[in-house]
């Protein structure tokens, strides 16, 4: 307990120190923090007002944290770096102190998607963090940094917005179903078979009716009763289903009351997606 407060407390004033404020100053950062310098000031100002205007809207946060080197804060990795900075930071909108962060460090190009709160751990499923991650990599990999940080913040806000209309984006396996295999035994038992007995009941019809009298008259054969057309049917051997399977993953948290998404909420209250860029 007391390695992990001299840890909080540390990294306050290490990122303090970095943003050029001073030591006894209240622990706040923007919603987007780039200590690492990737961005302009006009960047950084315009990134800014986005996610703010989102936060509003929604009730949930959306934030930014560049750093050059995480370890530099942390004993941990990128994901005990990104949980120490929301708690630290008390991020987080509303009485759930829901939000979603994006932490950079930039010595080994990590990155780390971090929610936390009831409502984002619902918004931000395992597979929705996943597809978040796809829009802003291809970015970084370029050093695009401003316009990897407006596609992560602008994704953010679409999957904010699915939750809120009550379908977040989470896990659609599609599967299909091949139809029945058609071999040279199965056309003679499906086609040859029912021939056969066809032609064996003709057979005891045509015996039947050595005795029957021709016709001459159309009414003869319509009878007293009137004519009838009997309904036409198509029968298939062999046919082709598609099933639409819907997994989720396991589900350790999920919304108030509602509909659980598939997230792995760790016993912090955290969900996390990690990589490289």
């Amino acid at each position: 307990m007391k390695k992990k407060l001299f840890l909080s407390l540390l990294l306050a004033v290490l990122l303090l120190l970095s943003l050029g404020m001073s030591a006894h100053a209240e622990a706040q950062i923007d919603y987007v923090t780039d200590t690492a310098g990737l961005l302009s000031a006009e960047e950084q100002s315009a990134l800014n007002e986005q996610a703010r205007q989102i936060a509003a809207a929604t009730g949930c946060g959306v934030y930014v944290v560049t750093v050059d080197d995480y370890t530099k804060y942390v004993s941990g990795n990128i994901e005990d770096f990104s949980e120490a900075i929301y708690k630290t930071y008390d991020l987080g909108e509303g009485e759930g102190k829901d939000g979603i962060l994006l932490a950079l460090s930039m010595s080994e190009r990590d990155y780390d998607l971090c929610a936390y709160g009831d409502f984002a751990n619902y918004a931000f499923t395992d597979y929705g963090k996943d597809q978040l991650a796809g829009t802003f990599l291809d970015n970084f990999r370029r050093n695009d940094w401003a316009g990897g940080f407006r596609d992560y913040i602008a994704n953010a806000a679409a999957l904010i917005q699915r939750a809120k209309a009550g379908n977040p984006l989470d896990t659609y396996v599609y599967e299909t179903e091949p139809g029945p295999r058609i071999t040279p035994f199965s056309v003679v038992v499906v086609i040859g078979l029912p021939l056969l007995i066809a032609s064996m009941v003709v057979g005891g019809f045509k015996k039947q009716m050595k005795t029957a009298v021709r016709q001459t008259e159309a009414y003869d054969y319509i009878g007293q009763g009137g004519a009838r057309l009997r309904g036409q049917r198509d029968q298939f051997i062999n046919r082709s289903v598609t099933r639409q399977v819907i997994r989720r993953e396991p589900v350790s948290s999920g919304r108030p009351g509602g509909h659980a998404g598939g997230t792995h909420v760790n016993s912090g209250g955290f969900s996390h997606h990690s990589g490289k860029f």
